[in-house]
């Protein structure tokens, strides 16, 4: 780690790592109350709509792995810098697309890009401490990230209604992107260090060796999967059982979504005496909760239990969105980057193809959603357990 880095006070940084981590939600949840004008627009369909998304998850999947390696070779500084002009080059192409194909592939590029933001404030922070504080500064980032879904919606609902239209509410992206890459350009000094593991595809073998973080980050990933689930079938299944308009939706989404930040802010809270396995026992069971009264809206389908599901089950994502991270990552200290990288990776494929799939799937929106949910979770819940008793036999410090 360089001089400069160390003399930086970690509040300082934390201000910076927080700010920028708000850009992949908010790229990803701004799509939320547009996805009636772009179909008419640009001739889209259903499931081109809902591509809009998924392709946009699946960018961030993919580019993960890509940015952990480049964080971990050539520095957190160079690897940040190039993916946000990525992603300012698909958030541009996207806003100005005139037809289906290039919105897709300007998304996917965009999520492409803005990969590295879910990587390198993660090994950044762990660059500059560990344990309780890394947990605390995990949590705090994810705070910020929890606003972006509460505030997106309504703010590209409101950009849109207020005559800019969809295209100035997805011109927002690319603005905030070159923004974040100016700011980064000047303020963000190398923090790699000197003894970081030369990064390769080995990783994935020696995450998955260590059982504990293993089924964490499958526990996570399904869990997480929820989340895009809603922003993908959430606004049909909420016009189609309740019959909610455009600015209805976008409130209640992102309203119901201010239960991540209060997961969140419940973490940042509770890891100073509460180790981070058992928050994400208590946010899997919180999110189980959630869902089943979400799969209840499908048989007694009312607006208040929409809120209240989606509320219960947000607050408990929240909650093992940090927690999770910080395990995993203090399991590989010397692999941070691809340790973040990973975990993040398999939280987007897996986000991804439910999103994408669920859209195929027979039925209504409101059984696709409540079926798909239930799965999930159940799964998540199982790693989870899984991930509870391998703790006692297998290590959370050693790098194998």
């Amino acid at each position: 780690m360089t001089s400069t880095a160390r003399d930086l006070p970690i509040r300082s940084w934390l201000i910076w790592l927080t700010a920028i981590a708000c850009l992949p939600p908010l790229g990803l949840n701004v799509l939320v109350p547009l996805d009636a004008a772009l179909r008419d627009a640009l001739q889209l369909t259903a499931f081109q709509g809902q591509a809009a998304i998924a392709l946009y998850v699946l960018g961030l999947a993919i580019g993960q792995p890509l940015a952990g390696i480049g964080a971990d070779r050539w520095g957190r500084r160079r690897t940040l810098l190039a993916g946000l002009v990525v992603g300012l080059c698909g958030g541009a192409a996207a806003a100005a697309a005139t037809d289906a194909a290039t919105l897709l592939a300007g998304r996917c590029l965009t999520g492409l890009g803005l990969s590295v933001v879910l990587v390198v404030p993660r090994a950044t922070l762990r660059d500059l401490c560990s344990g309780a504080p890394l947990q605390r500064g995990m949590a705090t980032i994810s705070v910020a990230f929890a606003l972006m879904p509460a505030v997106a919606p309504v703010l590209g609902w409101w950009l849109l209604v207020q005559g800019g239209g969809w295209r100035v509410a997805l011109g927002l992206v690319p603005l905030l992107v070159a923004m974040g890459g100016a700011v980064a350009l000047w303020r963000h000094v190398e923090t790699r260090p000197a003894g970081t593991t030369l990064p390769g595809w080995d990783t994935l073998p020696v995450l998955w060796r260590h059982r504990t973080p293993r089924w964490l980050a499958l526990g996570f990933a399904a869990i997480s999967s929820v989340f895009f689930l809603l922003i993908a079938q959430g606004p049909a299944a909420l016009r189609e059982s309740v019959g909610l308009d455009g600015r209805a939706i976008a409130w209640v989404l992102g309203g119901t979504y201010l239960g991540f930040l209060a997961g969140s802010l419940w973490a940042m809270r509770q890891s100073r005496h509460t180790s981070g396995l058992v928050l994400c026992h208590w946010g899997g069971g919180l999110a189980g909760l959630g869902v089943v009264v979400i799969v209840a809206c499908a048989v007694w389908p009312s607006p208040l239990a929409w809120i209240v599901g989606m509320l219960i089950y947000s607050t408990g994502h929240g909650l093992i969105f940090p927690s999770a991270l910080g395990v995993v990552m203090q399991a590989l200290p010397t692999r941070a980057g691809m340790a973040a990288a990973f975990t993040g990776m398999l939280q987007m494929a897996v986000g991804a193809v439910v999103s994408g799939g669920a859209a195929l799937l027979p039925g209504s929106a409101t059984q696709r959603t409540a079926a798909v949910a239930a799965l999930m979770v159940g799964a998540g819940v199982f790693a989870l357990l899984a991930a509870h008793r391998s703790a006692h036999t297998a290590g959370l410090n050693d790098d194998a």
